[in-house]
């Protein structure tokens, strides 16, 4: 039986000497286990487990000296100057044991990632299996999502405010849509996934009337067939979302007007007036947070105050901030602010990634943050013009996730690294380094 498998299943179980390799065996089982089980909360057992195993899998491994590493890829430098950033910023923070535990919480399973995935995932039916684990965990959370939906119709806004599955989907959303449009270009016997996951996706998004992330998805995938020179699919693509987009504002107009204050000029007016600012939803109640972050952060702009923006809200209230708000009577823009700040550690949230980075680790860590996103579209880029076509499509769709981080972090702070973003860059590496061996 036991060879059986192993014949079936031989680029999966074999090493590089085409035998059975336990070592990559166990990498390999960790990692995609571990990307099965990142689209769902609340099973931070699972996932410890599956950083176990890949970190015993890379001690195991660099115990044989057989865990090669790339130093001269500036994949790799780009990161290691962030960490590098980072961790000097943690250090003059004012919480320096907080932000290291932070830190390591949020980069570890990342840096395995990125060490393990282009060492046991290269080579064309590996990258694939890689692909099609992140797209299958995350429709099944979408499939997962429209029975919670269900259950909400018609009070959506409490669905989205209590469900297990629906809240942040749109956000996580943008580590998946362009995996899902990868593998739909790749072809083979994983294309099913495309369609299916594409249109449970993007169904979820509108019914939660997500509008920056419907419009970032949308933008990424458009650079990602741009990238490609997939015309017929664009145009195709193009054609399905005006008329889904046409008929949705006919028959819920509600919706439709929501998506729509996207492209509307007095959005963003009415948004940045904090001179006659009202209590407001939306772009125009972020204001009162954004311009709080930068209130607070002003004392400390170049390293900002440790990683971990849980400190923020303490920050406001310890350092005055909150007080001095609560003076300014009669100024409705003081009053949300003071209100926002004075709220649970847990709640007071950027909500703005770059303001994030700044209170976090200030102008160095923007930098930093700045140079890592300009190597990654620079490689992205480059090789989704140029490589080999199947190598080309996975830089493209590593392309598109870039597209989508940056314009979600306007608006939310997604940190790289969150979801499966750095075992998408691990992947760009992958290809990276083929690239140079050919």
């Amino acid at each position: 039986m036991m060879d059986r498998i192993m014949a079936r299943h031989a680029f999966f179980f074999a090493g590089p000497t085409a035998r059975l390799d336990s070592a990559v065996v166990l990498a390999r089982i960790s990692v995609l286990f571990l990307l099965a089980v990142l689209p769902f909360s609340h099973n931070a057992a699972l996932k410890n487990f599956a950083l176990l195993g890949m970190l015993t899998a890379a001690v195991w491994l660099a115990a044989q000296c057989r865990l090669t590493v790339d130093w001269r890829s500036p994949i790799l430098l780009a990161i290691g100057f962030l960490l590098a950033v980072l961790g000097v910023t943690a250090a003059l923070g004012t919480d320096p044991a907080d932000s290291f535990a932070e830190l390591r919480k949020h980069f570890l399973s990342g840096i395995l990632l990125l060490l393990l995935i282009p060492q046991v995932f290269a080579g064309s039916r590996l990258t694939r299996l890689v692909l099609a684990i992140i797209g299958l965990s995350f429709m099944l959370r979408a499939g997962l999502t429209l029975l919670e939906l269900g259950t909400y119709f018609p009070n959506l806004d409490t669905g989205r405010a209590e469900g297990n599955f629906i809240k942040g989907f749109s956000l996580d959303a943008g580590f998946y849509v362009p995996v899902l449009v990868g593998l739909l270009l790749l072809g083979g016997r994983w294309r099913w996934l495309a369609p299916l996951g594409l249109f449970a996706v993007l169904a979820v998004m509108l019914l939660v009337q997500s509008r920056t992330p419907v419009l970032a998805a949308g933008l990424a995938v458009a650079v990602m067939l741009v990238m490609l020179r997939r015309w017929r699919v664009l145009l195709l693509g193009s054609t399905a979302a005006l008329l889904a987009g046409g008929y949705l504002a006919a028959s819920h107009p509600e919706i439709g007007n929501r998506l729509g204050s996207i492209f509307d000029r007095q959005t963003y007016l009415t948004a940045f007036d904090t001179k006659n600012y009202n209590k407001a939803e939306g772009l125009a109640a972020r204001m009162p947070i954004w311009f709080g972050v930068l209130e607070i952060t002003a004392s400390r702009p170049w390293q900002g105050y440790g990683f971990g923006w849980k400190k923020l809200g303490k920050t406001a209230v310890d350092d005055g901030h909150v007080a001095r708000w609560e003076a300014k009577s009669g100024d409705a823009f003081a009053e949300d602010q003071a209100w926002y700040f004075a709220l649970p550690t847990s709640k007071v949230n950027p909500h703005n990634l770059y303001l994030q980075i700044y209170f976090e680790s200030g102008w160095l860590g923007l930098a930093a943050y700045g140079l890592l996103l300009l190597v990654l579209f620079w490689q992205a880029g480059r090789l989704a013009w140029l490589a080999t076509d199947e190598q080309r499509i996975v830089a493209g769709l590593v392309l598109a996730f870039l597209v989508d981080h940056v314009i979600l972090g306007f608006s939310n702070g997604l940190w790289l690294g969150l979801g499966p973003s750095l075992a998408l860059v691990a992947l760009l590496e992958t290809v990276r380094r083929s690239e140079k061996r050919a």
